[in-house]
């Protein structure tokens, strides 16, 4: 049986995948509407993001695989995320590929550190690895969204 963070995390990442198709199809003479409106529904994605995040430090030891799947399907769609940001950053310059390559290199090489030992943690270390890891999957995320800073 699913748990209801990993429920709640399906709800948000379908919710954006039926959302950010409409901005494709934008025109340039609807630029700034759409501007607008993107920037806001990345501002409520990111309040959803950090809410998804606090709930995922609510995972006792006892729930550990099923936090550890929460860990790799989160992982896995940010590494989509990755490829769809990438694909887009190409249009603008070299550098910005390269920018956004490097950041994700080092948050997802943290991401894979923190996974490994989320794995070989033990309930005395649960609570402290548990958040390394939830804020090695935050500092993914905002290398890809270009969010350097914590909001």
């Amino acid at each position: 049986m699913l748990s209801k963070n990993m429920l709640m995390v399906g709800t948000v990442l379908m919710s954006v995948s039926v959302v950010a198709p409409a901005y494709a199809e934008s025109d340039a003479s609807n630029t700034m509407a759409t501007d607008d409106a993107v920037e806001s529904d990345v501002n409520k994605l990111g309040n959803e993001i950090a809410a998804q995040y606090e709930e995922a430090k609510d995972f006792t030891f006892e729930q550990k695989e099923d936090f550890l799947t929460w860990v790799d399907n989160k992982s896995e769609q940010l590494g989509e995320q990755y490829n769809d940001v990438s694909a887009e950053v190409e249009k603008d310059s070299e550098e910005a590929v390269e920018e956004l390559a490097e950041a994700w290199d080092s948050a997802s090489d943290e991401l894979s550190n923190a996974l490994e030992d989320a794995k070989d943690a033990s309930a005395d270390t649960w609570e402290d690895v548990k958040a390394n890891t939830v804020s090695a999957l935050e500092g993914a995320q905002k290398a890809i969204s270009g969010n350097q800073t914590a909001e």
